[in-house]
């Protein structure tokens, strides 16, 4: 048998071109309208049906900003030809302190590559060289309502919470900063609050009383409580983000859900706490339908001075998508610094409870726990589960 092979002739035809990769350009703008469609195209939100009013309340919050002369703040974004590629906002907020020092920082910070974010955070850094500082860090998303302290890296199954960062959970951002010289400084834990009852605080000292307040009464304390955050943790803190404005996100919030009454949503049985005098006189001294159940104080009775407060903020996410109020951020603690020891942190945790539970209010979250804060961390661990981790980085800017 003779096989005959049959010559073919097969031509193939190889580019020699590489791909075209256009240059990455940057832009500094305070224009609304086009950070609008910045924003519309590129900032992730977990849940896409609140990215809207997130993208209004962030617009909002510049326009503020940006109507105040002596007020620091870019917003800067980068683009690949007609692609959006990412953007960043730095600032220097009045009220932020990191370990009691003005500082500037970044926030919202969102790059589709390295180059993107490598062009984004050299606008930052020669942002803090003109204004004449040596340190940036971030990110520190405002206005905290709407965002929050440092980049998560778990927790991303855990519900969207006022006042706690987000972001996409496969984002190379850290990454990417720590390849730019960024170091983690900073770690912090959002731990969802498990244990009702605190065993410590069913002693609190006798010289002490607990308040629950109207709105109006709470808004007459507003030097007391901003002199108390100043005096007991604004030194210390890695990031401390009180002040006036946050006083009055606070203040805005309980007047949308409490200014014209609370609902109760079932009776308490006073009698079950009958062996803790300090919880029944102080329920029987409010009116129920008045207060503002998710602020609870405690004061020095004999001086009648404020010593302990706790401000949880309500999840504005829940009432934006149309759900009731269930979730609290428990946000802000502050404990006068001669008073700590004495209970009062976890008789008002426990009383606080117990009361927020009687509106509905059953799932708490502490939120941005500094993992340094040995006294925060030993109290509260113990009572709660780990639901999220964040980090906030910071550098050291050289001049040029």
């Amino acid at each position: 048998m003779v096989i005959e092979l049959k010559k073919c002739d097969y031509r193939v035809e190889i580019s020699l071109k590489k791909p075209v990769h256009q240059e990455v350009v940057v832009f500094n703008t305070r224009k609304i309208a086009e950070i609008q469609l910045v924003l519309t195209e590129i900032l992730y939100v977990p849940n896409e049906k609140l990215k809207l009013v997130v993208v209004l309340e962030l617009l909002d919050y510049l326009k503020d900003k940006f109507s105040k002369p002596n007020y620091k703040i870019e917003f800067v974004y980068t683009k690949e030809g007609n692609v959006i590629t990412g953007f960043v906002v730095c600032q220097i907020d009045t009220d932020y302190r990191s370990y009691g020092m003005k500082c500037p920082s970044f926030g919202w910070l969102h790059a589709k590559d390295f180059r993107s974010c490598e062009l984004l955070m050299n606008e930052c850094e020669d942002f803090v060289r003109r204004n004449k500082f040596r340190k940036i860090r971030g990110p520190i998303n405002f206005p905290k309502k709407i965002g929050g302290i440092g980049f998560q890296t778990e927790g991303f199954e855990a519900p969207m919470l006022s006042g706690v960062a987000f972001n996409e959970p496969s984002s190379r951002i850290l990454e990417y900063l720590e390849e730019l010289g960024y170091k983690k400084d900073s770690k912090y834990s959002c731990v969802e609050v498990i244990q009702t009852n605190w065993k410590k605080g069913y002693a609190l000292d006798k010289n002490l009383i607990m308040r629950f307040l109207p709105l109006n009464e709470i808004r007459k304390l507003r030097s007391e409580i901003l002199s108390l955050a100043q005096h007991s943790f604004h030194s210390v803190l890695a990031d401390a983000l009180g002040g006036h404005s946050r006083f009055e996100e606070f203040m805005d919030s309980y007047k949308h859900l409490y200014g014209e009454g609370a609902e109760i949503k079932k009776e308490l049985d006073q009698s079950s706490y009958s062996s803790i005098p300090e919880f029944i006189e102080m329920w029987e001294s409010i009116d129920f339908n008045s207060i503002v159940p998710c602020c609870d104080m405690a004061f020095d009775r004999t001086t009648g001075e404020l010593v302990g407060i706790i401000m949880a903020f309500p999840n504005l996410f829940q009432l934006w998508s149309r759900e009731p109020l269930t979730q609290l951020n428990i946000d802000t603690v502050i404990i006068k610094k001669e008073y700590a020891g004495r209970g009062i942190f976890s008789s008002l945790g426990n009383v606080g409870q117990l009361t927020c539970k009687l509106y509905g209010l059953d799932y708490l979250e502490g939120t941005t726990i500094w993992a340094n804060n040995d006294r925060a961390v030993k109290t509260i661990f113990p009572h709660c589960k780990p639901v999220r981790t964040h980090y906030v980085v910071q550098k050291r800017i050289l001049r040029k």
